[in-house]
């Protein structure tokens, strides 16, 4: 009895948790890149998925159709799910592709195999509302979420496999939440996969142990501040093996200062004028009216310029392979942080000169490696 009546409570439990661990990465993280933005959707998709499965086993449902569409949803919710997190660990392991909008076609094939005849009925069990499902179709749907899930699980162990180094301190939260995605997988593939395609007849137990991945993921991050997760976000992005120099120019486009990741500061003309076109585009802009953070970026053949304009700096940022999304949470927090604790200093071009080699220091943490040598560090316009 205690177990039924668990099992009727434990999916509102779980998408409770869901839903606190993806308000919390917009509330304490912020939407500082298209990476964390996507991590936090993903939670909120299987919060929404595990609340209507709450929904639907507690529901008495008057007609089968009625139920047929809340179930609809409910499968297209994780489909979706599975494409934003293939995405985010793409972006964090490959870098962003203009062919990514590419991986939503075989979720809109999924959307079409769950609304054209997946679910064939909704009949009363001892337990509540059981789907009668295709088991062709139910099997084809499977495949996509399941081989998102199983890419996006692969993609992320590679960080770790190729980031040997990590301490223990960032190791751990980035295991749990790999380690989350994995279970995740599991437990779906044990328990309502196998009761569909088998036909067993038993209830469907997903949701009610989806709090076991979500208080992984809350022991991993939640309790964590900003500039620790920008600590793991940069050690699992390997940031300091790609970015490869930092320039800095006061709001004006004055050049305020350059960090190098080698004696000499990586600028060819192409990238020369790329940095001062960004930078000319944020001084046009923030002459008028500071109107918050902006970010903008530009690519060449093998490297990118990224550039993060403040409310008095403005930092661009070159930089090869896929360290956007870390960069851009980076830079944003730092300047953020920087202009705060400077702000009068900050005031004029004078008074941002003479504190430029605190901006290095506070910027060369992105450069960074274990044993490395000192930065060269020197005048932007040099």
């Amino acid at each position: 009895m205690i177990a039924n009546d668990l099992a009727y409570v434990l999916p509102l439990v779980s998408a409770a948790l869901w839903l606190l661990v993806g308000l919390g990465a917009f509330g304490r993280y912020g939407l500082t890149s298209p990476f964390v933005r996507a991590l936090a959707v993903f939670c909120l998709l299987v919060s929404a998925w595990a609340f209507l499965d709450w929904f639907f086993l507690n529901f008495t449902w008057p007609d089968a159709l009625l139920a047929r569409t809340v179930s609809n949803v409910r499968a297209s919710t994780l489909a979706v799910a599975s494409l934003v997190v293939l995405l985010a660990s793409k972006w964090i392991t490959r870098g962003h592709s203009r062919y990514d909008v590419l991986l939503a076609l075989p979720v809109l094939g999924a959307f079409a195999i769950i609304w054209t005849g997946m679910t064939l009925d909704v009949v009363a069990a001892p337990w509540g509302p059981q789907l009668l499902r295709d088991p062709v179709r139910y099997g084809l749907y499977v495949l996509q979420p399941l081989i998102y899930f199983v890419v996006a699980a692969v993609l992320s162990v590679s960080l770790v496999r190729g980031r040997r180094d990590l301490p223990r301190r960032l190791l751990i939260p980035t295991l749990l939440s790999i380690g989350g995605l994995i279970v995740l997988v599991v437990l779906w593939l044990s328990t309502n996969v196998y009761t569909d395609l088998t036909h067993g007849g038993g209830q469907p137990l997903f949701s009610s142990v989806l709090f076991i991945p979500a208080l992984m993921v809350a022991v991993a991050f939640v309790r964590r501040t900003p500039e620790e997760m920008g600590e793991v976000f940069r050690a699992v992005s390997d940031v300091e093996r790609h970015v490869t120099a930092l320039y800095v120019f006061y709001r004006t486009g004055e050049p305020l200062v350059a960090v190098g990741a080698s004696r000499t500061l990586p600028m060819e003309a192409e990238q020369l004028e790329g940095i001062l076109s960004l930078v000319g585009d944020f001084v046009d802009r923030s002459m008028k009216q500071f109107t918050g953070y902006a970010v903008t970026s530009m690519h060449f053949e093998h490297l990118g310029i990224l550039a993060v304009r403040g409310e008095f700096v403005i930092v661009a940022t070159v930089f090869e392979g896929p360290a956007y999304d870390a960069l851009r949470s980076e830079l944003r927090r730092s300047i953020q942080a920087f202009e705060a604790a400077h702000r009068g200093e900050l005031q004029t071009w004078e008074g941002a000169a003479h504190i430029a080699d605190a901006v290095a220091d506070d910027l060369s943490a992105l450069l960074q490696r274990p044993g490395s040598a000192p930065r060269t560090t020197g005048p932007a316009g040099a």
